[in-house]
């Protein structure tokens, strides 16, 4: 069966590449408050949106003010329990735990965007969901709580992935989209990154440049790839950035339970399936 790679699944696959690479960042700055990462990480986006935004002339307000308020709250709270992730548990399965986002994505589509998963994808979902499991390891003593609560995290990306997909198929600027989130965590993460504020060193101070920029270029692939391809489908394609991570945790010397890599195994899997899909002929497919 041959690959079906449309011009929405190389966006969010080069999407996937920014942010595993970010990933990686935050994980070297471990001594760094999460709330302080995510000031750093959001105030770079925004500045790069809001200057691309100015160069050509645009209008920075967007079409969809409520809609705009929405991907930003809901991406602060995903991001913010993210970073926290990243910082208490290996890289891999940290990232693992956030990409499990497409469930999310897939179960409110319907809703959302009249959206229907198609039973592989489903199949997809479901192969990934059971690799989950496997890292989250509900039976080792204190590992669960993070687990649930990269879940958590994982369903707030659920829903700002629809939030993007539909401000996309409104016409909105990528660059408007990504500029409302990184100005709603601004506004809510200050106060606590101020409270306990600890002053990056030397080469932090690289690290979370590249952090910032990492961001940036994944959040405007993202936006495009999500206003080009169905959510239910695009989303999977984030799991390349499972494979990456684990290869990225090793490096860095993480330490990777044998359940943990079968579970990332499977996510592969799930990736797999999803991408040897026949292309339907149905032009909803390349929206």
């Amino acid at each position: 069966m041959p690959l079906s790679i449309t011009p929405g699944l190389r966006q969010m696959a080069l999407a996937a590449v920014y942010f595993s690479m970010m990933g990686l960042l935050v994980r070297l700055v471990p001594t760094l408050p999460a709330m302080e990462v995510v000031v750093f990480r959001t105030l770079i986006s925004f500045c790069m949106s809001g200057f691309m935004l100015w160069y050509a002339g645009r209008s920075w307000v967007g079409k969809n003010r409520r809609l705009l308020m929405l991907r930003g709250l809901t991406g602060f709270l995903g991001l913010s329990i993210y970073i926290y992730c990243i910082q208490v548990m290996t890289l891999a399965e940290a990232v693992t735990l956030q990409y499990l986002n497409p469930i999310f994505s897939s179960m409110l589509a319907p809703w959302f965007l009249k959206e229907q998963a198609r039973r592989r994808e489903w199949v997809a979902i479901l192969v990934a969901f059971s690799g989950v499991v496997l890292i989250a390891n509900p039976t080792a003593s204190g590992h669960w709580p993070v687990a649930f609560l990269g879940v958590l995290g994982a369903m707030c990306s659920g829903v700002s992935y629809n939030v993007v997909r539909k401000l996309g198929l409104q016409g909105e600027d990528p660059h408007v989209i990504v500029l409302y989130f990184p100005f709603i965590a601004l506004v809510l993460a200050s106060p606590f990154a101020a409270a306990h504020w600890v002053a990056p060193l030397g080469w932090q101070w690289l690290i979370l440049l590249g952090i910032g920029v990492t961001t940036q270029l994944g959040q405007i692939s993202m936006s495009r790839g999500l206003a080009l391809e169905r959510i239910s489908r695009a989303t999977v394609v984030n799991y390349v950035v499972i494979f990456l991570s684990t290869i990225f945790s090793f490096l860095i010397g993480d330490t990777i339970s044998p359940s943990s890599l079968a579970g990332m195994g499977l996510i592969l899997v799930a990736l797999l399936i999803v991408s040897l899909r026949v292309p339907s002929k149905s032009p909803q497919s390349h929206q």
